[in-house]
């Protein structure tokens, strides 16, 4: 198969499961998960961690607004999902 070909089939493949993935992440809008927090944003203003349904270099990433002073890495927190960023979810703390 001719390298042209080849990309132009990868290129409608990811689009179609671009839409599918954004699909399935705003139907989680309004819910609420407990996500495991492994690190800060560079400039802090968020938390980011993965609930127990995402993969390591697989899935998204959840960005959770950083509204506390406490160091919640390494911990499990409640979130309530507010908006999708691409392949990632956006959350704020319960």
């Amino acid at each position: 198969i001719h390298t042209n070909t080849k990309k132009s089939r990868y290129n409608k493949i990811m689009q179609i499961q671009q839409k599918i993935s954004n699909e399935n992440l705003q139907a989680k809008i309004g819910q609420e998960h407990e996500v495991l927090v492994e690190d800060i944003s560079f400039d802090g203003k968020y938390l980011i961690g993965r609930t127990k349904q995402d993969v390591p270099d697989i899935d998204g990433i959840v960005h959770i607004k950083n509204n506390t002073t406490q160091n919640l890495v390494d911990k499990f927190v409640n979130v309530r999902i507010t908006d999708v960023k691409d392949y990632d979810l956006m959350a704020e703390l319960i």
